[in-house]
């Protein structure tokens, strides 16, 4: 197996935790989907405050991060096997603009979903906990220069509180007006 990883920053209600997580030939959504493992093991973080992001209030060698407590996680690079080992290569997909409350923040970016599918589908139906957006970019709510931006940032579905996007909820593309 693959001993591959990237350095990722978690965020909570109060921090961002950064560290370096073992992929294992997987990409960071699949890491935080895997159902067998309540949290993330991190080597080498860093722990910062979120209205102070430049001010380490931390450093350790390594941390468990419960995937309950995570808001979202904003990917670094992805594991150069993680392509090749997905059972699913290629999937066609819609890509929808998105705005998502989470918390205290205010997440923008590019949902990708089945092409037949509708907003209900993607939140109420969906099965994965962990859902990636692309071009994305996190806003702290109160103190909007306070943001932070990556290739993906992947939500907890558990602490999202709305999701906007020009899709209608519950029509799918295909549907009739």
């Amino acid at each position: 197996m693959p001993d591959d990883v990237c350095r990722a920053k978690f965020f909570t209600h109060q921090h961002r935790i950064v560290g370096a997580v073992r992929l294992g030939g997987q990409r960071l959504t699949d890491v935080l989907n895997d159902l067998f493992n309540s949290s993330v093991e991190l080597r080498n973080v860093e722990v910062f405050r979120l209205l102070k992001p430049d001010e380490v209030v931390a450093t350790h060698s390594c941390a468990l991060v419960e995937k309950s407590c995570l808001l979202f996680a904003i990917s670094g690079t992805e594991s150069a096997t993680a392509a090749e080992s997905r059972l699913y290569k290629h999937i066609d997909t819609a890509e929808w603009e998105a705005f998502v409350t989470v918390s205290s923040f205010e997440v923008t970016g590019n949902l990708h979903v089945p092409p037949t599918s509708d907003l209900r589908n993607v939140l109420v139906r969906g099965t994965r906990q962990f859902i990636p957006l692309t071009g994305a970019r996190a806003v702290v709510t109160l103190y909007p220069k306070v943001a932070f931006s990556g290739d993906v940032i992947i939500l907890n579905r558990s602490h999202i509180e709305a999701i906007c996007t020009d899709r209608p909820a519950g029509r799918s593309p295909h549907s009739a007006s």
